[in-house]
């Protein structure tokens, strides 16, 4: 009986062997690359609405003190998240990993027309009857929170939640 003598593999079966892993481990690499942006974004911007509720929360527990509202006011202020999730109300150092937010309570009051953005009441009204036909004071509360994502997206990105509360 004849024995054939045993043949290896040519340079071109090892070449394109390889390219196919390469395309592979480049798609598996792209894949782990994007489920990690996609999970920063979902991280950062829970933690916007984490900030954002405890605004709300805060206008909410300081309440309506008076049957007009007018301790509620609009305001602006800046926090920091450090990358060990701390929040700060004052800048960090440089050398510390933070992202800022932004973040913007506005109150519309029809008690006081200043408050409200080119007048409008919205649906159902601020102004409508509230209690055994009394016109009560309803105040508007949203509060936004905004962040920059450079590198990841363009624009701020922002949060906002609405509420409204009356004496």
């Amino acid at each position: 009986m004849k024995q054939r003598a045993s043949r290896g593999v040519t340079m071109l079966e090892v070449m394109t062997t390889m390219a196919v892993m390469l395309l592979g481990v480049a798609a598996a690499m792209t894949v782990v690359s994007q489920t990690t942006l996609s999970n920063r974004r979902t991280l950062t911007a829970n933690q916007a609405q984490v900030i954002a509720e405890q605004a709300l929360e805060q206008m909410l527990t300081e309440g309506c003190q008076s049957a007009t509202c007018t301790n509620l006011k609009d305001k602006t202020y800046t926090l920091w998240q450090t990358a060990a999730g701390a929040l700060r109300t004052t800048a960090p150092a440089p050398s510390l990993v933070a992202r800022m937010y932004t973040v913007n309570v506005d109150v519309d009051n029809p008690k006081e027309a200043s408050t409200m953005e080119g007048a409008k009441l919205g649906s159902p009204p601020l102004d409508r009857i509230v209690v055994a036909g009394e016109i009560g004071t309803i105040v508007n509360v949203r509060v936004s929170v905004s962040w920059d994502e450079p590198g990841i997206r363009t624009g701020r990105q922002m949060v906002v939640l609405q509420t409204r509360m009356s004496p």
